[in-house]
Formats: C-alpha cells, structure tokens, sequence
C-alpha cells in the first residue's frame, strides 16, 4: 500500500482515490522481478498523477531490509531508494491506536498483514494491491492484484 505527494500534499483533495502498496509490489517494482515487473511499474506510473498510492512506515522499513540484506545494496542506496519510493507514495499514519486495533484484530493470521489492514482502513484507502491477495481475506478494503487493479482503472 502516494504521488507527488512530497512535493503538496494538498493534492490529496484533486485525486479520486487512494490505493496502498504492499511490501511485494514495492520489491516487484525495485528489484523489476519478472513477471510481475510490468503490471506493477504501470500502477506505479499512475501514481504519479492519477491515484494516490500509500504505503505504511513498516513497508520501508522491509524494503530497507531487503535491498541491504538480500541484494547486498549500501546502506546510502538503500536510504535514497526509500526517498525516491517516498517522493512518490504517500506514507500512511501508524499511531498507537492502529497499532493496538491490529493487535486485537484476530481476523488476520499475521499481525504485519492486520497493521497494513489497519494502517489502510484509517487513511480511506480503496485497495490494497498485492500478490498475497489470501493473507487480506478478512479485510473490508477491496484486494487486488496489479492486474486486476490495472482493469479496474481502465475500466472507469
């Protein structure tokens, strides 16, 4: 589970609706792993002036993670691709409240899918967009994989 977002977060207003990035779909487009790369650059690429894409703080943190341990990445790549991804999705908010909601929530398994749940349904989020469409089984927000979301959009 932003935009120009950096530059005005005012824009939020002029935009129809907000999609959240998960964790895959932000390597997917990094790393450019096939075959997912091209759905998932198209739906970034609408993030840029036509939706409004969102991510949570611990989805960077994961991003992170993974381009300096999987990938062997400096750590000042690593921060620069974090401000990149952040000059194009709006980060959502986590406060304690969210973060006790989730913990709570036995609906989800895992407690990282339930925060990105939860991190989503407070910001109004429309969809969350990943691979791992089951783990959001039980969330109210509307799933989709890139591919389905790129259909949903062209369908409008």
């Amino acid at each position: 589970m932003p935009m120009r977002v950096s530059a005005n977060v005012n824009n939020f207003q002029l935009r129809k609706r907000r999609e959240a990035a998960y964790t895959n779909i932000l390597l997917d487009y990094l790393l450019k792993r096939q075959p997912f790369y091209e759905s998932v650059k198209k739906v970034f690429d609408m993030c840029l002036f036509k939706i409004d894409g969102c991510v949570t703080p611990h989805s960077l943190i994961d991003v992170f993670y993974m381009l300096s341990e999987r990938t062997n990445a400096p750590a000042e790549y690593c921060r620069e691709t974090i401000l990149k991804l952040r000059a194009v999705l709006f980060v959502l908010p986590e406060n304690d409240d969210r973060v006790l909601s989730a913990a709570r929530n036995t609906e989800f398994a895992d407690f990282e899918d339930s925060m990105q749940n939860e991190s989503a349904m407070f910001a109004g989020v429309d969809y969350i967009i990943t691979r791992n469409k089951k783990d959001f089984a039980n969330s109210t927000i509307q799933i989709v994989t890139p591919e389905e979301f790129l259909v949903l959009v062209n369908a409008e």
